[in-house]
């Protein structure tokens, strides 16, 4: 199976018929990938691209203290499916007897890999399908940078 290595260009605010909504936009060779998400996951993803600290730990954060804390490392994020409007991805987890994939929302996903630093595949097809040039995001007002 093909993979696109994806890099996290933003959150922004999309439009949609019930109104504003959250989106994360992945970018590759030239292409943006739209993704909306809710709101604590746009905040969170936000602030991990800002490389802010919350003086408590937020979700995300804690997800990643847990999984160091048990000798263990996150070593690949893959969006692996798109079905019903719905994406889907993997969390690969690889400890001292292997590696593991766990079913989880790509925007926890993300909030988590840039946190840790680990790269980020797409599904080749699911790319080639959802990924726009950037001047055709009409629907994308401005980039949610007070979050």
């Amino acid at each position: 199976m093909e993979e696109v290595h994806v890099e996290v260009k933003g959150v922004y605010l999309g439009k949609t018929p019930q109104g504003g909504a959250p989106l994360v936009l992945l970018q590759a060779n030239g292409k943006v990938m739209p993704i909306y998400i809710g709101l604590p996951e746009a905040i969170s993803i936000s602030s991990a691209l800002k490389g802010q600290i919350a003086p408590r730990p937020m979700t995300h954060d804690l997800i990643v203290s847990l999984i160091e804390s048990m000798e263990c490392r996150i070593t690949k994020i893959f969006i692996d499916d798109f079905y019903d409007g719905v994406y889907y991805a993997k969390l690969t987890i690889a400890d001292k007897d292997g590696e593991k994939d766990i079913d989880a929302r790509p925007s926890d996903c993300i909030a988590i890999a840039l946190r840790t630093g680990t790269d980020i595949y797409v599904r080749r097809e699911i790319f080639d399908e959802a990924a726009m040039d950037e001047e055709s995001l009409n629907d994308v007002d401005t980039m949610l940078s007070s979050l």
